[in-house]
């Protein structure tokens, strides 16, 4: 669905409660669920299964964590055997972003103006 202005996942409150409803025994170990690559900066954000936003980790530094400018491409590689995401840009692994995932994961894609 086209949404008008900002949104994230991360930080808001009053998704909180409907990722908790859908979690199952299918996630695992995992305590993760959702990961964001900040093209901006390179950072990592995640948040964790609890139920509070107070509990995310934003602006979090990785091994290999680089800026994207316009026109890059950036690929990213959930590997469920390993429980890893890798992310690419322009075809280069830039380092593992986050480990330790399990359970069904749904994509989404944080655009700005």
């Amino acid at each position: 669905a086209y949404l008008e202005g900002d949104f994230c996942f991360i930080g808001d409150d009053d998704l909180y409660a409907v990722f908790l409803a859908q979690r199952s025994d299918d996630w695992g170990d995992s305590n993760v669920h959702e990961c964001d690559f900040s093209c901006d900066d390179g950072t990592l954000s995640f948040t964790a299964w609890e139920e509070n936003a107070t509990d995310e980790i934003s602006n979090y530094d990785w091994d290999g964590m680089e800026p994207c400018q316009s026109g890059d491409t950036v690929g990213m590689l959930l590997n469920f055997n390993e429980g890893t995401l890798t992310v690419y840009r322009n075809n280069r692994r830039l380092g593992v972003l986050k480990v330790g995932l399990s359970g069904p994961y749904c994509w989404f894609v944080h655009l700005f103006k």
